[in-house]
């Protein structure tokens, strides 16, 4: 007997949800056969083109879904989501608000119009479509969520804490509700709060990556004074204690930095810690916030170099192989600062900006970059044995593409480029539609090697092997844990060959 097209489309649903998604495509591709417009068919068909990668084949097959029935809320999400997948967030927008045009009360459409607006940086207006969301439908804990996030952009943190905190009590086993909450207490200087909110996080799901890289990261700048038990806490101590008793004064030899390495990749693998990061820089930071991330998207934005960033110095090293770079890492951990500036070790990923290892000390004036220069040269050739350049130069590298005179330094006197006042209105205008988060706390970092840190070394180390740095054997990392950290050195060689090997042999 010749099924009807409901029982096909059943059988292709049944296959679909056992995973036979080959056996599921075939019977929606019959339906649509007799029957091209059928909205599930096309609306399923098009859920196995995602599956599958394919978000380009999708849109059609969602759109033609809408086509035939615009009133079916699901088919309007699929079709959203899969543009927001290839990044066109103007037509996701658009889609998202001619579905609420139709149908004012499609809840879920307007969660994902907040959330569109809030990837476009459009926060007010992200805060108002979820409030008119809440107003719809005041138990929607997702909603509540996406205001917390919202609010936590906006600087306006303990509005923020008070909406994850609706949040958690409308769905207490929300995990990411617990995790945004730790971020938002974080931010407000409540360290030992937000990490019980990461430990919540990843108790109530453990795959959720983003808590669990959280946490490794609140310990680079706090220690617990309770007990906790958690693997990633304890992973941590492990191998702050190794480091500290591994310390020596002097001369770091390369033997030293091995031991110490293989010894925290060990306490990693003993507690089967499966974690990593997709981080490059390790920081020592201060307590003074530079709000680069600011001043890059106005750079960005408009090409023009932000005002603070004429007054911004700093000393910069390259270390010529990765066991110099981790060895430099160690003096920036231990190195005593007066104003204890912010400093970090990493590797070069930017494709326009050349170098491979580096290590960078920010400074608020040029006198204060020459002092820390001249001071850091002594301390590294003490510490690692070698003369190492410190070098110093002016805000950031990706400046001097646009405005070549930014780079030129004057030691004494005028500098060769000033601040163009023409620009004061552009920032201005910028500002005051992305307001600066004034009441965010920013906690200084811990001394000593810690997890966080081994991750990213572990980055590191693979962006070594793609390099080609002959010192990286000798770390005896075996496991690939970054293919793109190593796609990436790949790549930049194309653009920077790597200097003579020569050059590179390891020093004790």
């Amino acid at each position: 007997m010749e099924l009807t097209i409901d029982q096909v489309l059943q059988r292709g649903v049944a296959a679909h949800k056992e995973g036979k998604l080959q056996e599921a495509e075939r019977f929606y591709r019959a339906i649509l056969k007799s029957q091209p417009s059928h909205p599930d068919a096309n609306h399923n068909l098009g859920i196995l083109a995602i599956s599958f990668n394919k978000a380009d084949e999708a849109l059609p097959l969602f759109k033609a879904a809408l086509d035939a029935n615009p009133y079916k809320e699901q088919f309007w999400l699929s079709y959203i989501d899969a543009l927001m997948k290839k990044n066109q967030l103007q037509d996701a927008e658009v889609a998202s608000r001619k579905a609420l045009d139709l149908k004012q009360d499609f809840i879920k459409v307007s969660l994902y119009l907040s959330g569109i607006l809030l990837k476009l940086g459009r926060l007010e207006e992200a805060e108002a479509s979820l409030r008119q969301t809440i107003s719809l439908k005041p138990d929607y804990a997702e909603a509540h969520s996406n205001l917390g996030i919202t609010l936590q952009e906006l600087g306006r943190l303990e509005e923020a804490e008070a909406s994850l905190r609706q949040t958690i009590s409308l769905k207490p086993d929300y995990a990411e509700a617990h995790n945004n909450l730790g971020n938002t207490l974080k931010e407000l200087g409540r360290l030992e709060e937000a990490m019980s909110c990461y430990t919540k996080a990843i108790e109530l799901n453990p795959h959720l990556s983003g808590s669990r890289r959280n946490l490794a990261q609140l310990l680079t700048s706090y220690a617990s004074h309770k007990e906790i038990s958690h693997p990633i806490v304890k992973v941590n101590q492990e191998i702050k204690k190794i480091y500290l008793n591994e310390k020596t004064s002097g001369i770091i030899s390369d033997d030293k930095i091995i031991q110490i390495f293989s010894k925290s990749s060990n306490i990693i693998k003993r507690h089967d810690l499966k974690l990593g990061t997709n981080l490059t820089q390790v920081y020592r930071r201060n307590s003074i916030d530079l709000n680069c991330k600011r001043h890059k998207t106005i750079f960005n934005k408009f090409n023009i170099i932000p005002k603070f960033c004429f007054g911004c110095y700093k000393v910069q090293v390259e270390p010529r192989s990765i066991l110099e770079l981790i060895k430099l890492f160690v003096v920036f951990d231990q190195i005593k600062l007066v104003e204890n500036n912010t400093r970090k070790c990493l590797i070069e990923i930017r494709p326009e900006i050349s170098g491979f290892y580096k290590g960078l000390i920010y400074c608020s004036s040029l006198e204060e970059a020459y002092q820390i220069a001249d001071h850091l040269e002594i301390v590294i050739k003490e510490n690692i044995g070698l003369e190492l350049n410190a070098a110093v130069k002016r805000g950031c590298s990706e400046y001097p593409i646009s405005f070549p005179d930014y780079k030129v330094i004057n030691k004494s006197g005028a500098q060769l480029m000033n601040y163009n006042e023409k620009w004061k209105l552009i920032e201005q205008d910028y500002d005051s539609t992305n307001p600066i988060k004034s009441n965010k706390i920013i906690t200084p970092s811990l001394s000593g090697l810690n997890l966080h840190d081994v991750l990213i070394i572990q980055n590191w180390i693979d962006y070594a092997k793609g390099i080609g740095d002959p010192s990286v054997h000798l770390l005896n990392q075996n496991t690939l844990f970054s293919p793109t950290m190593y796609k990436i050195a790949k790549t930049r060689l194309n653009k920077f060959p790597w200097r003579d090997k020569t050059n590179l042999q390891p020093t004790q």
